[in-house]
């Protein structure tokens, strides 16, 4: 997936992708899974990654709302 499709699976709350991919946000410092009901970060605000440990090494925490850490 390139950064378009997944930010429409963020946009679309797609639970489907969860565990593929992970999105972390920059202005608050979370990350996320796509199907999280938190309000749609701006797109030049997002960064995705591949799984919560490499989201967590870049210094983001995990969402409170959609518990990405769940998945591991």
């Amino acid at each position: 997936m390139d950064f378009e499709q997944r930010y429409r699976a963020m946009e679309t709350r797609d639970e489907s992708h969860a565990g593929e991919f992970f999105a972390a946000v920059t202005s608050t410092g979370v990350y996320c899974r796509p199907g999280c009901p938190a309000r749609m970060p701006k797109r030049e605000n997002v960064r995705f990654y591949r799984s919560a440990d490499a989201a967590r090494s870049d210094g983001f925490r995990a969402c409170l709302r959609c518990h990405p850490d769940d998945l591991v």
